[in-house]
């Protein structure tokens, strides 16, 4: 009687935390952090991205219960949600999946982070099923009233605002027990203390990582990537590699008008239901001047992205290389 050998495969779910090349760490809350490879019919899977899978990816890998074997990814779930942008038409990039909130990092001074960013960062989030929210670092640095001012035109429009000073570990309080349960994706420019607020929720966590080696040559973490920090088992952090600007071509007119609650309003009132095609009849265009004039200025700058995103220069000409446009008149 022939008697079949048991398997020595286990498959588990894991989340994408890092990205290396042809490689990737994953995480489950049972086994840590893990290093795996994708399975063949995977790695010929046509995708319009720039990659198959992202940070944030929920997946099912599967190990010959070696420790020197890597796991091997064999299947992905349907995301949840996801964050694009996009700055051309051949470079559409998904920024990380299955996210609950976009914190983005706002400085008060020291650089400060102007409105603009915000409303970019907030419009790329309303088409991704993915909840915003700001906070606004070094409030040590700013009067009551620039404080007050600052969130208060954010908290107007139903966003939470969190204000905060990296230094200060009660000041992130409210922050955390929000955050509690969540994945959350950090977003902020350069010098907006992004790195000191992982470093002070991470502080008192039991925060474990497991880079990949560069000395066996096997992966190398590229820095537009995103990776995963584990507060706790159902708590993860996100942290990108820094946003200049959001590119938000993958976005139409109709779409990012619909991301200012201050004229949704008069969409309701549109004649046609279910449209904004943006048309020359569009409501929401017309009032544009109603809007606050930085948040009118940001809007502008959006619409007038899509209209004309790049120009060629002379210098450029041999090389083919395109430099983003201005365009100094205003939206019609």
């Amino acid at each position: 009687m022939n008697l079949e050998k048991p398997s020595s495969t286990v498959k588990e779910n894991f989340i994408v935390s890092k990205i290396y090349g042809a490689y990737y760490e994953i995480y489950s809350p049972r086994l840590g952090f893990k290093r795996a490879t994708l399975k063949g019919k995977l790695r010929l899977t046509k995708s319009d991205d720039r990659h198959p899978f992202v940070v944030g990816d929920r997946i099912l890998a599967e190990n010959e219960l070696s420790e020197k074997a890597d796991w091997v990814i064999i299947s992905k779930e349907e995301r949840t949600s996801f964050l694009t942008r996009q700055s051309s038409n051949s470079d559409k990039h998904i920024l990380c999946a299955n996210v609950d909130f976009v914190a983005i990092i706002v400085s008060l001074a020291g650089p400060e982070t102007k409105d603009g960013f915000i409303d970019r960062s907030i419009t790329a989030c309303f088409h991704s099923n993915v909840t915003p929210i700001i906070i606004f670092n070094k409030k040590d640095l700013v009067t009551e009233e620039k404080l007050k001012e600052r969130m208060g035109k954010y908290e107007s429009l139903g966003y939470k605002v969190y204000p905060i000073t990296c230094t200060n570990l009660e000041s992130i309080k409210d922050l955390l027990s929000d955050l509690q349960g969540k994945t959350t994706y950090l977003v902020g420019n350069s010098g907006v203390g992004k790195s000191s607020l992982i470093n002070l929720i991470t502080s008192n966590s039991e925060q474990k990582t497991n880079e990949i080696s560069h000395s066996t040559q096997k992966g190398k973490h590229t820095t537009t990537n995103s990776s995963v920090i584990v507060i706790n088992p159902t708590t993860i952090l996100i942290d990108s590699p820094g946003i200049k600007e959001w590119g938000l071509l993958h976005l139409t007119k109709g779409q990012i008008l619909s991301t200012f609650p201050e004229l949704v309003k008069y969409q309701k009132k549109c004649k046609v239901g279910e449209c904004c095609n943006a048309g020359n009849d569009c409501l929401m265009l017309e009032k544009i001047d109603k809007l606050d004039e930085e948040r009118a200025k940001s809007l502008e700058s959006m619409l007038e992205g899509l209209e004309i995103p790049y120009r060629i220069r002379v210098g450029n000409l041999k090389s083919g290389k395109l430099r983003k446009q201005k365009n100094n008149r205003r939206w019609d």
